[in-house]
């Protein structure tokens, strides 16, 4: 139903497109009280659901700035469909409104120069809706650079540095500051501005929200506070645009929850809701909601991805077809102009050589739209693959927890009386298990930051031989009846100094050991230090069950598992392998058997680090 509407929109702006000549001749509408009456209508119809209604309003300005000659409020206008359609998750028509309107501004380069930055704005704000915030970054960064020079940089680049650091708010809190700071040294060059206090009023507000989400609750009423004084000068309140989100946090650090929940409802953009509730859920210790709502929110998003890809698939079959229709036309052009000018001899080699060029372009279509649709199955893989990861995680999380509580209660149960050594014992097992959950959260962290972090920021000099001794004192403990645990030095008394980074070094040794403790029932786990020319090797030998063929090949992918019946995510090898190749090394499974499992793991002495 939305899809037709759009339709309508977009067949409405195309009979919009070809008036401006014809308009051009009339008298130009100069009725400023109009354009303001208009413009109004357009921008208050968003607050209902009905897009016909939104899109009439859309029209009826546009014809009111086209007769008028106004870039800005032509363009306004798009921007009014995508804003509307974005507060209610609908990427997929925001996203084909802002690149007609893309097309749009690249046919009037030149008439349009000063507003090419609204483009990759819009698409910015595309992206971010749809969890794209590398391409947010890319289209936001240009509409910047764009706006600059221009008769906007005034009124609009203090904008684009807020929606820059309104990006990175849930990812990354440094780069918002990096922004925000950006925003206020603009501002303040521009403090006669009448949309000074408002812009001052946001961006304190979104320090306050960045304090929320640090915890660092005095700095939350710091900034909030500071956000209200300038909201007093604020004379455009319609222009709010993080003052309210401050608020409903506020109301939750007040001890109302209840009433932050439900104000969050009332707010216009569906993806902040989402947001918001998780904020909320997490702050009173209410995880599961708080994560069945992200959850949520991640498959909307998926779900969409997964739509435009298809998207694409259909535009490239549909080019494809366009195509053959072309050239079915062009042979037999190329037909008559043949019989009419050359020989048949020529005429022949004409048409083998048209048919040759067909086939070869065919061939090439055919094989760019099974990469696509492979890309596809890719996604639809990635999709079960995350909802087979959260079921283990559930399952590995859930079952530690449940032993804990447990036993809890048997110690915390009204005249309930222990011996000192089953006291201890019940403590040995919330411990274990309390490690065991740790653990996990570790794996995932490390491995989600793995991405993101540069590892070489974090390199320094470091023992090769203490870091061994640090992850074999800290790896899971194992019946030393049953099991030697060996750390051996092959340096023979050579300089044992390695520049790497350390955490990450121990993080990936204590994995393989963690492993080799699963798994070896009895015998030995050895952890031997070498040194081969310039690298030092890491040995992790063990006599346990071995790693079945059949998972060889896959062993460092993610959640693979050698037993699905032990416990874990299948995530500490992957973790491994991608690491140390950020950090020049190999990870290599030399033998496995029934006898026992031998890992090498090859770092060099001296990291590059440029």
């Amino acid at each position: 139903m939305m899809t037709n509407h759009w339709m309508k929109y977009m067949l409405g702006l195309a009979t919009l497109l070809v008036t401006p000549q014809v308009v051009a001749q009339t008298v130009h509408c100069k009725d400023s009280l109009e354009h303001r009456r208009l413009r109004s209508a357009m921008w208050a119809t968003c607050q209902q659901d009905n897009p016909s209604v939104v899109y009439a309003a859309c029209w009826a300005y546009q014809a009111h700035a086209i007769e008028d000659k106004d870039n800005e409020a032509y363009y306004d206008s798009w921007t009014c469909g995508i804003m509307f359609n974005l507060d209610r998750m609908n990427i997929h028509d925001a996203y084909h409104i802002a690149n007609t309107m893309k097309d749009d501004l690249v046919r009037r380069k030149y008439e349009a120069r000063e507003e090419q930055y609204m483009a990759p704005k819009m698409l910015g704000h595309v992206y971010n809706a749809c969890g794209n915030i590398p391409g947010a970054v890319k289209e936001l960064k240009k509409a910047i650079e764009l706006i600059k020079g221009t008769k906007y940089e005034r009124d609009g680049l203090s904008f684009l540095y807020l929606a820059m650091a309104h990006i990175q708010l849930n990812n990354n809190s440094k780069e918002t500051l990096k922004w925000l700071d950006e925003d206020l040294k603009e501002l303040e060059r521009h403090k006669d501005q009448k949309e000074y206090w408002r812009g001052l009023a946001d961006a304190m507000a979104m320090k306050a929200i960045v304090s929320f989400k640090e915890k660092d609750y005095n700095g939350f009423y710091e900034y909030f506070k500071k956000a209200e004084a300038a909201d007093k000068y604020n004379s455009n309140q319609i222009g709010d645009l993080f003052l309210p989100y401050a608020r409903i946090y506020k109301t939750v650090l007040d001890g109302n929850p209840e009433k932050a929940l439900k104000d969050v409802e009332n707010l216009p953009n569906m993806k902040e809701r989402y947001l918001l509730r998780c904020d909320i859920y997490r702050y009173i210790g209410d995880n599961e909601k708080a994560f069945m709502t992200q959850r949520e929110l991640m498959h909307k998003r998926d779900s969409i991805t997964g739509v435009m890809i298809a998207e694409n698939i259909q535009k490239q079959e549909d080019e494809m077809v366009l195509l053959r229709q072309g050239q079915k036309a062009s042979h037999i052009m190329n037909i008559v102009l043949v019989i009419a000018m050359v020989l048949a001899l020529m005429l022949i080699i004409g048409l083998a050589m048209t048919i040759y060029g067909k086939r070869r372009y065919q061939d090439m279509l055919l094989k760019k739209n099974r990469e696509l649709k492979a890309a596809y199955k890719q996604v639809a893989a990635a999709d079960e693959m995350k909802t087979e990861f959260i079921r283990s995680v559930s399952h590995e999380i859930r079952t530690p927890l449940n032993i804990i509580n447990g036993f809890t209660q048997v110690l915390t149960e009204e005249g309930s009386e222990f011996e000192p050594s089953e006291r201890k014992s019940i403590a040995d097992t919330i411990s274990k298990n309390t490690r065991h959950i740790t653990s996990l959260v570790n794996k995932m962290l490390a491995l989600a930051n793995e991405h993101t972090k540069d590892l070489l920021k974090d390199v320094d000099v470091c023992d090769a031989l203490d870091i061994c001794s640090r992850a074999i004192a800290a790896m899971p403990a194992v019946d030393p009846t049953k099991i030697k645990v060996e750390l051996n030095d092959l340096t023979d008394g050579k300089d044992k100094k390695l520049v790497t980074n350390s955490d990450s070094l121990l993080q990936m040794l204590g994995n393989i050991l963690e492993n080799a403790s699963k798994f070896t029932e009895e015998g030995y786990i050895r952890l031997t230090l070498k040194k081969v020319s310039d690298y030092f090797n890491f040995i992790i030998e063990d006599t346990g069950c071995g790693i079945p063929e059949n998972k060889i090949s896959t062993i460092f992918d993610r959640f693979v598992k050698v037993d699905e019946f032990k416990e874990g995510l299948g995530l500490g090898l992957a973790y491994c392998h991608e690491t140390v190749e950020k950090l020049g090394g190999t990870l290599t499974l030399d033998k496995t058997s029934e006898e026992g499992t031998t890992f090498t793991l090859s770092l060099p002495i001296k990291l590059k680090t440029t």
